[in-house]
């Protein structure tokens, strides 16, 4: 859902999570829940926007940013059709698992206003018949924007009880923080 394929053409809007604290998540996941590192994504992020096309007056950047992202402010979820919530017929361990960050998260404004640069710069010609992107809706992919970050490859194995495996996590990485922004055009 948030990898980026070299040849697609587009832009994306990328908060990443600092060194030290990946290095902390793959330590939970392999140490602590035993899964298999090749199953453990390197590049964690959230991804703030995507456009499918390039948008006139946005350049490529990376700019050092400091945003602190509660681990009680997130969920876990899988990433497939209603994976928010726990279903008989999703199997966590098949399909790619993440975070989400809670919607009343004390990080949100600050992922927000990030996201609010790039709607500035949507013109009619680039969304064609779609709607423009608002702060939580958007004109590409999925209809609603909630920030997520993807942890695990599909086929890790994840027990199907994200709920224990979110409240070790919380317990065990208390504050995440994010130190990037890049805008990547392809």
């Amino acid at each position: 859902m948030d990898e980026i394929l070299p040849n697609a053409i587009g832009l994306w809007a990328l908060l990443f999570l600092c060194e030290n604290d990946r290095i902390r998540i793959r330590e939970f996941f392999a140490c602590d829940l035993d899964i298999d590192r090749r199953f453990i994504l390197r590049e964690m992020h959230i991804s703030v926007y995507h456009a499918q096309r390039e948008m006139p007056g946005v350049a490529s950047i990376v700019e050092p940013v400091r945003i602190i992202l509660p681990a009680a402010e997130t969920r876990f979820m899988t990433f497939a059709p209603g994976g928010f919530e726990p279903t008989p017929e999703i199997i966590p361990g098949e399909k790619k698992v993440g975070i989400r960050v809670h919607g009343k998260s004390a990080a949100l404004p600050a992922i927000l206003a990030l996201r609010k640069r790039l709607l500035a710069h949507e013109s009619a010609e680039m969304l064609g018949e779609r709607f423009p992107s608002t702060m939580r809706k958007s004109a590409f992919g999925r209809r609603s924007f909630e920030p997520h970050m993807a942890l695990l490859r599909a086929g890790s194995g994840i027990t199907s009880d994200l709920r224990a495996v979110g409240a070790a996590f919380r317990q065990k990485l208390g504050e995440l923080v994010f130190d990037r922004f890049e805008i990547r055009i392809r």
